[in-house]
């Protein structure tokens, strides 16, 4: 389904969040975010000095919960108003559905000065691209497949860290008997999603995978595969808490890092959790892929746009921020807050930072054999209406164990199917 004018204006009606501020001055810039956690924070703090640094004002539009959600909802109803922010970030097919109904700016002659074909990694440009114009700045890699790993709870508990499903149960078994919470999951639905994902990626692999969540094949999505990572969600169940409904991501990490859970599967944004509460990797905690998943690459991406602008001080403030993302002192300094690995692969990672290591070669496998997959719990491989159609299942069946894995494979198709029509 795309994102038309009358979809936007019943967005506007059903949304709660009429939240509507002044036009901003020509001298400020105001963004569009939701990176309001501790390390997300620190991370913006970097955009936001380099913005400044620039001669302009930084104008923070911050609209934290739901992965984004929210943050699209508002954005939304700002673009309607007629009063849409400088720069919002923005994400995967959304960027393409902004682009078609004309609100972006063409970024070709940025791109083309500062030879973004040269930076960006090729099979990420289409992403950032419309009709082939470039109408978004990517700014980092996130891997999204990573079981985080807190390894006071698994030294405690004499458990190890697992390298395929059944030294999972094992682990989670020993954490649980010890009285941690094996696998953290907070109860908001991009999460469960999130982890139905990852499960979906190991299971099918990345080429089945890919049919089934990317160009929604019926075949594969009717497939044994789906079915299975329906029934390993079931196995996972009983190992989360039951005081995870509408608990954050962030405060879900916090729980490896307060030592009361082992095991989250998120990906490396929690790691900028973990640095922000100084916790040392490799003594506090640690990484390992999903089981299954060691050579696949679940990517997330974090890109802004530029609304057109209204005057020439307001396009040199946009043109100043697009200019300074793809630097080299920004790409360094934010992705080691943010977590994630910069989308220039010729920037340097930090030392001792292994997570990242492990991220970038797992990146340069699946980008050297074609297996590369688009995150559908993070909205690179649809839109958030067929998303939305996909989390509402998902959770349906999380939190409904009367419901079996061939149940919620049929009606996983349906709302799909419903979703595009």
């Amino acid at each position: 389904m795309r994102l038309t004018l009358k979809a936007l204006c019943a967005s506007v009606i059903q949304s709660t969040l009429l939240y509507v501020t002044p036009a901003a001055h020509a001298s400020e810039v105001e963004v569009l975010h939701w990176w309001t956690s501790a390390g997300e924070a620190k991370a913006a703090s970097v955009l936001r000095a380099g913005i400044e640094q620039r001669g302009h004002q930084w104008r923070d539009f911050a609209v934290g919960g739901q992965a984004g959600i929210s943050a699209m909802n508002t954005l939304r109803i700002r673009a309607i108003s007629g009063n849409p922010p400088l720069a919002a970030q923005i994400k995967g097919p959304e960027i393409t559905e902004w682009a078609r109904l004309g609100f972006l700016r063409n970024l070709n002659d940025i791109a083309e000065a500062e030879h973004w074909e040269d930076k960006i990694p090729a099979p990420l440009r289409d992403v950032m691209q419309y009709q082939g114009d470039y109408v978004a700045a990517p700014i980092n890699i996130h891997r999204v497949n990573w079981l985080w790993i807190n390894l006071r709870a698994f030294e405690d508990a004499g458990a190890a860290i697992p390298h395929d499903f059944e030294s999972f149960f094992t682990a989670a078994d020993k954490l649980q008997q010890a009285g941690y919470i094996p696998l953290a999951l907070g109860g908001e639905p991009w999460q469960v999603a999130t982890l139905f994902d990852t499960l979906a990626l190991s299971v099918m692999g990345p080429e089945h995978y890919q049919q089934a969540f990317l160009d929604f094949d019926r075949e594969a999505l009717l497939s044994d595969g789906v079915t299975k990572s329906f029934s390993l969600l079931a196995q996972m169940r009983p190992y989360t808490d039951s005081d995870n409904l509408g608990r954050n991501w962030s405060d879900t990490t916090r729980l490896l890092i307060d030592n009361q859970a082992g095991m989250q599967v998120m990906g490396d944004w929690a790691k900028g959790e973990f640095l922000a509460a100084d916790q040392q990797e490799g003594k506090s905690f640690t990484c390992v892929a999903v089981p299954g998943t060691e050579q696949a690459f679940s990517y997330n991406i974090d890109s802004f746009v530029f609304f057109k602008p209204n005057n020439a001080e307001e396009r040199q403030s946009q043109t100043d921020m697009a200019e300074y993302l793809l630097t080299p002192q920004f790409q360094r300094d934010f992705n080691r807050y943010k977590g994630s690995l910069p989308i220039r692969f010729d920037i340097p990672l930090p030392n001792g930072d292994t997570c990242a290591e492990k991220s970038r070669q797992a990146f340069l496998y699946a980008e050297q054999h074609n297996t590369l997959s688009p995150s559908m719990s993070h909205g690179l491989s649809t839109t958030r209406y067929v998303q939305s159609a996909i989390f509402d299942v998902i959770n349906e069946f999380f939190y409904n164990p009367k419901q079996t894995p061939e149940e919620a494979t049929q009606a996983l198709y349906r709302a799909i199917l419903s979703a595009q029509a």
